[in-house]
């Protein structure tokens, strides 16, 4: 009876299953930037102070449409542990939205002839519901794939019965297709802002992948 038994329960935990992978994937470029700004009295030789600096690059930008209240943020401030004969310095993140208006920034601000403008971060605002949706078309993948394996054999899949996901989540970069052709950014006579002076910036496209193996269940 015991070895009958073992066997009944044992042909009921091997199942008919078919394995397979899905993958998807998507192509993305950035639309969200991080400007990291610094402005230093060593470029005057103290002449100019911080807080001087700090209104001409203010008012630059606001000109130029920023919301310095909401994209504007202080970083770092050595002014407070200024000693005798050194410089302060402070450091600034600008968060721009939209790669022209990003060429705007960028212009507006090397104008200024500041310390330090230099581009930090670029990434996608939806980048996690891309990455959602990958999971699922890899999902469907999947599926499909299974379904053309039992169908060569004339048969049917059943439930998922396993699912591996090889996704991360991790940071996606993005490299520079074209720059600023160069420094200054002068306005020309036919251009009234630095809107329509400054050329865009080009990302090259960087590709977002997700993968994930499955088990179905294999139906006579």
């Amino acid at each position: 009876m015991l070895v009958v038994a073992w066997g009944a329960s044992a042909q009921e935990s091997v199942r008919d299953e078919v394995v397979v992978n899905g993958y998807a994937e998507r192509k993305v470029t950035p639309d969200k930037f991080t400007v990291a700004i610094t402005i230093s009295e060593t470029d005057t030789k103290g002449r100019i102070s911080l807080d001087d600096q700090e209104k001409t690059m203010i008012k630059c930008l606001r000109a130029e449409g920023f919301d310095t209240e909401e994209a504007l943020r202080l970083k770092n401030n050595y002014s407070s542990y200024k000693r005798r004969g050194a410089l302060a310095t402070r450091d600034y993140e600008l968060v721009v939205h939209g790669a022209e208006r990003l060429s705007v920034a960028l212009a507006t601000l090397e104008e200024l002839n500041l310390h330090s403008v230099s581009l930090s971060r670029a990434t996608c605002t939806n980048l996690d519901a891309i990455r959602e949706e990958l999971r699922r078309e890899a999902m469907r993948d999947a599926k499909r794939n299974a379904e053309v394996l039992a169908g060569a054999i004339e048969q049917e899949i059943g439930p998922c019965t396993y699912i591996h996901d090889y996704s991360s989540n991790g940071d996606v970069y993005f490299s520079v297709n074209r720059a600023m052709k160069s420094r200054g950014f002068a306005l020309d006579s036919a251009a009234e802002t630095y809107e329509e002076a400054a050329e865009p910036i080009e990302f090259a496209e960087t590709t977002i992948a997700h993968s994930v193996q499955a088990k179905f269940q294999l139906l006579p």
